[in-house]
């Protein structure tokens, strides 16, 4: 990734984790983010310097801001390869089928990685290091493009795993939705608890409502998005 201009829109905890792992792979990262606070810190980190024309765009919105995002970057940057890392791929991929010109330079992909902490202060280069990081190269995708998102992969310290959108969202609606879901319910469940009961509880109820403390508006957008699967 030596010398590549690479800008990542969304500078939450997977976009600004991607950011570190890219610059410390020798690429130039720019964030941009609606949240200035969050575009700052961000930019800090990685010691960022503005640059037009990325070589490649990398969407790390929220999935309510995905389409807006990737129209607006696809419009102002023609010549850039696109890739996402949202935690659902189908509804992405239908929307960026509505965009003239743009499948053949898009990417979907998905880090399977992550923390129930959120925000640029969470994050960390060596979140991607041996995790799988699934990819969904459609007909339309060119070599180029595919051959980039890979490189990105590869920078990361992932490790690629190839499938269609549809069999993605079928597959982490089971391994990754339903979890978050089932620790959200238990989570609610013990609010208004004693404290002489929780007390007593073990390792096993830390571990399951553990990932309760993730961004409850995100992922109500994540589970909206794979609602079918769910």
């Amino acid at each position: 990734m030596e010398n590549k201009s690479i800008r990542i829109v969304g500078a939450g905890l997977i976009g600004t984790s991607i950011g570190l792992a890219l610059k410390a792979a020798g690429a130039e990262v720019h964030f941009v983010d609606i949240d200035q606070r969050s575009e700052k810190l961000a930019n800090d980190l990685v010691k960022a310097e503005n640059f037009e024309n990325p070589e490649l765009i990398i969407i790390a919105t929220p999935p309510s801001a995905f389409l807006e995002a990737i129209r607006r970057e696809a419009t102002l940057n023609p010549q850039s390869i696109l890739m996402d890392i949202g935690s659902v791929k189908t509804k992405p991929l239908l929307e960026v089928s509505t965009i003239e010109g743009l499948l053949y330079r898009f990417c979907g992909t998905h880090p399977m990685a992550g923390r129930e902490v959120s925000g640029a202060v969470s994050a960390r280069a060596d979140l991607f290091l041996d995790r799988a990081w699934i990819i969904t190269p459609t007909n339309e995708t060119s070599d180029s493009t595919k051959d980039l998102v890979l490189a990105v992969i590869a920078a990361c310290g992932a490790q690629p795993v190839e499938m269609s959108a549809a069999d993605h969202d079928q597959r982490v609606a089971l391994i990754s939705h339903l979890p978050q879901t089932i620790s959200s319910l238990l989570a609610s469940q013990l609010q208004g608890s004693s404290a002489e009961a929780l007390a007593l509880a073990g390792g096993g109820l830390r571990d399951t409502v553990r990932i309760a403390g993730s961004d409850p508006k995100l992922w109500g957008e994540i589970l909206a998005a794979n609602e079918d699967a769910l």
